[in-house]
């Protein structure tokens, strides 16, 4: 069986899933936090969350709950109007032990060390820290684009903020791009764009009845390349090329 070892990006949707989890349920044990945050990965990237996964990835499980319950304090904060307080500087972690006498842990942690920096030589345009959430706008009027023809507006309605994050990197200068998840997409109010995109994987049925009228509907089976592929074409066929 091939050993399955996250890339940086796959590890920083992984990471800004884990604070979506956390943020549901600060009190979800860490086992079963990351086998929910590994479901923004395609089926095939999946790992066997064990304990000693669990182990090797403590670190970033708390700081995405402890971002969680940050943010929750934030937000209770400024719907009764208390400022923030001043907080104290951080302490840097201590660096972890490796557990003696554990042979297999051992090589566990070497494997992923050397994944890590083969996959850094590879993609050196990404990071490792998760970037920020990309937040949806609702201004329905086309943004002008230097050439002089109106950017098309496309709303993709079921990627994580991570995954938006990316998209919206790639192609922000051709589309006027707006995101849901699949969350917003039930909880707010519908809007129309030129065109919709839905990321059936991640969606449901309640947003599909949704939106299923929506004009210029695209479904989107695949991962997030597929999504960038489509989204080419979009721009493409907008400027007759």
């Amino acid at each position: 069986m091939t050993r399955i070892v996250w890339s940086n990006i796959e590890k920083g949707a992984v990471s800004a899933r884990l604070v979506e989890v956390f943020r549901q349920n600060p009190n979800t044990p860490r086992k079963e936090a990351l086998r929910q945050a590994q479901s923004v990965l395609k089926s095939h990237r999946w790992i066997v969350v064990t304990d000693q996964r669990v182990f090797n990835y403590k670190d970033r499980i708390e700081a995405a709950r402890e971002k969680a319950l940050q943010e929750s304090k934030k937000t209770f904060r400024e719907a009764l109007g208390v400022p923030a307080p001043i907080l104290a500087p951080t302490p840097a972690p201590e660096p972890k032990e490796t557990p003696k006498g554990r042979l297999v842990d051992i090589l566990e942690l070497l494997l992923d060390v050397v994944a890590e920096s083969v996959a850094a030589r590879v993609q050196l345009k990404m990071v490792d820290t998760p970037p920020p959430e990309a937040q949806p706008r609702h201004d329905p009027q086309p943004i002008p684009h230097p050439t002089g023809y109106a950017k098309p507006g496309v709303l993709v309605i079921g990627l994580i903020p991570a995954q938006a994050h990316y998209v919206s990197n790639l192609l922000a200068d051709k589309l006027d791009l707006y995101f849901f998840t699949a969350e917003d997409a039930v909880n707010r109010p519908k809007i129309l764009r030129a065109h919709t995109v839905l990321m059936t994987k991640f969606i449901s049925h309640a947003v599909q009845d949704k939106y299923r009228k929506a004009p210029k509907l695209h479904y989107c089976n695949g991962s997030v390349a597929v999504l960038v592929s489509m989204l080419e074409k979009i721009y493409l066929a907008a400027r007759g090329t």
